[in-house]
């Protein structure tokens, strides 16, 4: 194994240097002296049907071209995710009455946590029922002088008609307008009396019947009889729209007080049917606060007991959505400029994996640990990461293409040198390789000893390294 990784490392770093090609010439020349030698003698090799090779679990897939994703592995921590992080205060000031959610425990948006009781609750829902009477006033106000408005409209209407008397008693029999029906048609009747006799006066001076005193005097009457129906009738049309208008000015004040009274309740955390209720609700409960949850999620922190008085800076309950977390992964000041938001991440943990995407890279370098925080949002529906856990992480930082690889499981050590077993037939030889570059998946191999296409075991390749042992211990003897 160490010869393996002593081989890997000193390719990985012939790999990333412009001036390999010297080594690599020499590299190439020292892995064709290795092939003929084994060109030169009879390998050794192990036979094995196609039946033990089922058994065996042993793949082949043959040599070819392909990508080497290029990664780094970095440690990391699980944190909560913050954008997903409620502290729940209480809107308004309180002496705590009930307890109904406690640490660890899972609870649903809108759920009750706790109750309070409150004054100034208490005083902002008194405001409201004391609004809620003057708009309930203001509303029958308006609606009366309404009803005024119509039939005073609809008399006036029938008076400009100059109806007869009998005519006009009928009609505004129905007709609700208060004390200026009457004032109306007493003024009308006196009007209609006033007329009649100023024309019988007449008709008799006509002929003489009556004197001159007679006429001017029904004249005058008269004259008055229209100023004074002239005066009510402008009058009554004036005072109804004064009435109506200053009903519905009232009215809307009325309104808008309730409104602003519910816009308070709105703002301490009551919500619309929560309002709604007020009115209905028990004198005892004028000053109950009901705290709920804001999100759905668990409990993490609480600091609440029964009777404890409360301010609106006081943070109660501390709930985490943990569905998602954060992913937090240290990235040394010398591998900065190879990490950027949007790269693949990896994580395993025993018995666990996830992936994601880096989202954010902070902008400050710690002093002390020189490194920078590269965040990653992780999905934990089923609760497998635990905050403040400890892990690595591999982040794909590129992906080159290669002319030769292999599955890295297909590599073994035999003799001193890298190697993968070919098959011939129902023959597997061992042949040396000289690798480049790889990761968790793949190895290059940079030589071109190999056919592309050449069948190379893929899986299990030990259990032919372990037969090939076996033959060897066999022919020492």
């Amino acid at each position: 194994m160490q010869i393996f990784t002593f081989t890997v490392l000193v390719t990985l770093m012939l790999s990333g240097c412009n001036s390999r090609a010297p080594d690599a010439a020499h590299a190439k020349t020292e892995q064709t002296h290795k092939q003929e030698e084994y060109d030169d003698h009879e390998p050794e090799s192990v036979t094995l049907s196609a039946i033990h090779m089922k058994a065996q679990g042993i793949e082949l897939t043959p040599l070819s071209g392909g990508i080497i994703t290029t990664h780094l592995t970095l440690p990391a921590e699980i944190g909560l995710n913050h954008d997903t992080l409620v502290h729940v205060t209480p809107r308004v000031p309180g002496v705590a009455k009930e307890i109904l959610a406690f640490l660890g425990d899972d609870v649903e948006s809108g759920e009750i946590l706790a109750v309070l009781e409150s004054f100034e609750l208490g005083e902002v829902k008194i405001a409201l029922l004391q609004a809620l009477e003057h708009q309930t006033t203001a509303s029958a106000e308006l609606l009366l002088q309404q009803t005024i408005a119509a039939n005073t409209e609809r008399l006036l209407e029938l008076l400009h008609t100059e109806p007869e008397l009998t005519r006009l008693r009928n009609e505004a029999t129905n007709l609700r307008i208060g004390a200026n029906k009457g004032r109306l048609i007493t003024a009308y009747a006196r009007l209609r009396a006033a007329e009649a006799n100023f024309a019988r006066e007449r008709t008799l001076r006509d002929k003489g019947l009556s004197t001159e005193a007679d006429l001017l005097a029904a004249e005058e009457a008269y004259n008055s009889a229209v100023a004074s129906y002239t005066a009510v009738f402008e009058e009554i049309a004036f005072t109804y729209q004064v009435r109506l208008d200053t009903a519905r000015r009232a009215a809307s004040v009325a309104t808008s007080s309730v409104e602003n009274a519910e816009r308070r309740l709105y703002l301490l955390g009551l919500s619309e049917t929560d309002v709604e209720g007020i009115a209905n609700e028990p004198t005892n409960h004028i000053a109950r606060y009901q705290m709920s949850a804001p999100i759905s999620g668990r409990i993490i922190d609480k600091h609440l007991t029964p009777g404890e008085k409360v301010d609106t800076d006081h943070s109660i309950y501390t709930i985490a959505d943990l569905s998602t977390i954060w992913l937090n992964i240290a990235v040394y000041e010398k591998y900065l400029d190879q990490i950027e938001e949007g790269q693949s991440v990896v994580v395993h943990a025993p018995g666990r994996d996830g992936k994601g995407t880096v989202t954010y890279i902070s902008s400050i370098l710690n002093e002390g640990t020189r490194t920078m925080t590269a965040q990653v949002v992780l999905d934990n529906s089923q609760r497998h990461w635990v905050p403040g856990e400890f892990l690595t992480v591999r982040i794909e930082t590129g992906q080159v293409p290669v002319a030769r690889r292999v599955p890295i499981q297909a590599v073994q050590q035999w003799e001193g040198a890298s190697v993968v077993f070919v098959r011939k037939g129902d023959t597997f030889v061992p042949r040396p390789v000289q690798l480049g570059r790889q990761n968790s998946e793949f190895v290059e191999v940079i030589d071109d000893t190999l056919a592309l296409g050449t069948p190379v075991v893929a899986k299990n390749s030990f259990l032919i390294k372990a037969e090939l042992g076996k033959s060897s211990a066999g022919h020492s003897h």
